[in-house]
């Protein structure tokens, strides 16, 4: 009984075969490549020689078209002068000339300027005349002004297939008087039959086109005028012909591989081609490569043979470490058994071996110490959910001796109770996702534990085991809690302050807000984090805060007020920025946000202003009091003086104010002064600023007061607006007023005082007092004081100051 053929599975076997099949291969592959590698180097040779031929018979063809262009030139230069003038002259001349040019023309045809025949050396019929106008050779060689030869086409008269060599003949003024046409027949001029000793071997053949691929000269007869546009007739390469490519080229068609080559003529742009089919280029070459291949399949054999016993003598040493090691993992053999050294690599493999079993050893001890004394459990579960692996801890919480649990199940070990809490993350494992759970210890409610499983995921994807892992986090929930409890009482602080507060971090955003943002916005607390600044507070405002922004996440702590509008109520806020400065090292500090906080300061800021308005204001009559009106004149003298104008201040008060307040009593009097004010405020101009100095004393700054009428007109409008009764509680009271007006000019250099300018008026009222009250007088001063005066009714230019009370 024949035994089976045995397929090596040692190391050494798999090598030694392995070897000698890649010697056995090399060897086979070495013969081919040669003769693949010749064969490149001849098809060059060939090619390059066969372009040359290619080249050779293309400059042929070029000096052989050279010749008829020349020769129809010479025809078209020996027209007799007679000839010129006369046609049927012309006729006899070229019936003469025929014979000589019979040999490379078929026929010769003289056309006229305009493309009408002429001449013919063959008989045309009369009936149809002929004309080359249009024609593209006609054409040319009139634009061109010399003989071409045409692409070849069909005779309309013959049928024939033809190609026209040109001349032009000139006249005396040397412009083109006829164009002579001689017509080369394709059918018998056959130009390759010319070149045919250049034809690439025996089967192959040269072909030769027009610049647009249509045909001229071919082996088959019938194919001139034919264009090569179908694929399968279309010769290798002739696209890049036509596209001006010279030289040669490997190609295939539906014929075979081949080598093409590809040469323009000068002459006329035409393309001859040669095809050289590879069969008979490399014939000798197929002989050689299967005399070689022979050859190198004896020589493969005998080296891989011989490569296979080396390389199995030379892995004996690898054989002999391979048992050892089966020694120790299967027998229980010392590992110190690979310790011996060997002379060569196998050796220091068997050591390196040892060495690293040794380190795994102390490696595992030292995984073991940390895992038996890191404060948690450990434990390794398999895919059938037995335990693989437990620290010490495990044996700890449990209550078990060491080692008690592996090869038991979860269920075995924890009980069903135990198994109940962790099956969530033991599917969660099984399923190769990682578990996670926190849950007060069954057996201490005051205890939590954090339990986490680490899917084990093999090579093939599958989950091959878990390991658990689980730690006491009572003293961090105790924290949480804690926290918890702290961040809600300062919630609860935020929340009822009178503040807007919020965190904006470093894109504008809120992290929070506490609850007055929807008290003075309308915005809940739980919309604010994520919401840009720019939406919470709307976009004038945002622009107005963004400068302060920028200086708090440059680190400044930064104060300023802003109005905003919002709910329907104006509001002054003074905001507060608080960058959060936030260390990334000893030395690099940066700001993570900026915490905002935001005061309403409407109220204050409205007791201000009444503040202002009562400093400033008199508060009986609305009107300005002293301390404004002298605010005002010191700016109206200096803008007067700037001007060079005249500025006015008119004194008043009212005739007789303490019988008033004597007869009707001081609530009256004081009706009277609040309806003075009002009158006066009313009449005088816009641009004119009334005041109360005190009791029942008034004054009117005049500003650009143009001169004693216009100050005239003024007073005697106050005086006749206040001679209209007035309106009180105890009835209608008649009420008089003196006025006294002083127009300051001449402000250059220095300024008159405060006092001065009042008494210049004041002394103008006494003068209208002292001249029956009820009356104006008005007074042009300067800083010399002197005065010129203008009453009405009356003035007195003497009149002296009077002590203030005696109305």
């Amino acid at each position: 009984m024949r035994r089976p053929i045995s397929i090596p599975t040692t190391l050494r076997g798999r090598l030694a075969g392995a070897v000698g099949v890649l010697v056995l291969g090399a060897t086979l592959l070495a013969g081919p490549l040669a003769v693949d590698v010749a064969e490149q180097d001849l098809r060059g040779v060939l090619g390059a020689q066969q372009y040359a031929a290619l080249s050779g018979a293309a400059a042929f063809l070029d000096d052989l078209l050279d010749a008829r262009l020349r020769q129809m030139a010479a025809l078209a230069a020996d027209i007799p002068p007679d000839a010129r003038r006369d046609r049927q002259r012309l006729q006899a001349w070229l019936a003469e000339r025929m014979p000589d040019a019979g040999a490379e023309f078929v026929n010769v045809a003289v056309f006229a300027r305009n493309g009408e025949l002429v001449a013919s050396g063959d008989a045309v019929p009369g009936a149809q005349p002929l004309t080359a106008a249009g024609r593209p050779y006609f054409e040319e060689t009139l634009l061109r002004g010399h003989g071409i030869v045409s692409d070849p086409f069909q005779s309309r008269l013959s049928g024939a297939k033809v190609v026209l060599v040109t001349a032009p003949a000139f006249d005396d003024r040397g412009d083109v008087a006829y164009v002579l046409a001689g017509r080369i027949d394709l059918q018998h001029a056959r130009f390759l039959r010319q070149v045919d000793a250049l034809r690439p071997g025996k089967s192959g053949y040269l072909f030769l086109m027009s610049a647009d691929g249509v045909l001229i000269d071919h082996p088959v007869r019938d194919r001139p005028l034919e264009r090569l546009d179908p694929a399968p007739r279309t010769p290798p390469g002739l696209d890049r012909a036509l596209r001006g490519f010279e030289g040669w080229l490997r190609a295939s068609d539906r014929d075979g591989p081949a080598i093409v080559a590809y040469k323009r003529l000068a002459t006329t742009g035409w393309i001859l081609g040669a095809r050289f089919p590879e069969a008979e280029a490399f014939a000798p070459l197929v002989r050689m490569r299967r005399t070689m291949l022979g050859v190198a399949a004896g020589l493969a054999l005998a080296a891989g043979l011989l490569a296979w016993w080396l390389v199995r003598r030379g892995l004996r040493t690898l054989d002999a470490l391979r048992r050892d090691v089966a020694a120790v993992r299967h027998d229980g053999a010392d590992i110190d058994l690979l310790a011996p050294a060997r002379g060569d690599e196998v050796g220091e493999l068997g050591r390196a071996f040892h060495d690293l079993v040794r380190a795994r050893e102390r490696t595992s001890a030292r995984l073991r110490a940390i895992a038996d004394n890191v404060p948690a459990v450990i434990a390794y579960i398999d895919r059938d959910e037995r335990f693989e692996f437990t620290n010490a801890g495990f044996d700890r919480m449990i209550g078990t001796p060491p080692d008690y649990a592996l090869g038991r199940t979860v269920r075995e070990v924890l009980g069903e109770a135990g198994y109940t809490r962790l099956e969530p993350v033991i599917r969660s494992a099984l399923y190769g996702e990682h578990g996670h759970i926190e849950d007060v210890r069954s057996d201490d409610a005051r205890r939590h534990q954090m339990i986490d499983t680490i899917p084990d995921i093999g090579p093939d994807g599958r989950v091959v085991g878990f390991t658990v892992m689980a730690m006491d986090i009572s003293e961090r929930k105790e924290a949480e809690l804690a926290q918890a409890a702290s961040e809600g009482r300062l919630r609860l602080i935020t929340d009822n302050l009178p503040v807007l507060i919020c965190y904006i971090d470093r894109n504008h955003r809120l992290g929070f807000g506490n609850a007055t943002f929807e008290a003075w916005l309308g915005l809940p607390p739980a919309r604010l984090p994520g919401m840009h600044l720019a939406e919470v507070l709307g976009k004038p405002a945002y622009d107005a805060a963004r400068p302060r922004l920028k200086g708090a996440f440059d680190g400044n702590g930064v104060t300023f007020e802003m109005p905003l509008q919002a709910q329907g109520r104006h509001r002054i806020l003074e905001w507060t920025f608080v960058p959060d400065v936030q260390a990334r090292g000893r030395l690099d500090v940066t700001v993570g946000g900026v915490y905002a906080l935001a005061h309403d300061m409407t109220r204050v800021k409205e007791a201000e202003t009444r503040l202002v308005q009562m400093a400033r204001f008199d508060s009986l009559t609305g009107i300005a009091n002293r301390r404004l009106f002298g605010e005002m004149l010191g700016v109206a003298l200096e803008r007067a003086r700037r001007q060079r104008q005249v500025l006015g201040l008119a004194y008043l008060d009212i005739d007789h104010f303490k019988a008033i307040n004597d007869t009707w009593g001081h609530g009256v009097g004081d009706e009277v002064l609040k309806e003075f004010a009002a009158r006066l405020a009313a009449c005088v101009r816009a641009t004119d600023t009334p005041a109360r100095l005190a009791g029942d004393e008034f004054v009117v700054l005049l500003e650009d007061a143009r001169g004693t009428d216009e100050a005239q007109a003024i007073g005697a409008k106050i005086i006749a607006t206040m001679g209209r009764p007035f309106s009180t509680m105890r009835g209608m009271v008649d009420v008089t007023a003196s006025i006294g007006i002083a127009l300051v000019c001449d402000l250059d250099g220095t300024l008159p005082t405060q006092d001065q300018v009042l008494g210049w008026a004041d002394g103008a009222l006494y003068a209208a007092k002292h001249g029956g009250r009820n009356r104006v007088v008005v007074r042009m001063v300067g800083k010399d004081e002197a005065a010129v005066d203008t009453a009405g009714g009356g003035a007195d230019a003497g009149a002296r100051p009077r002590e203030r009370g005696a109305a």
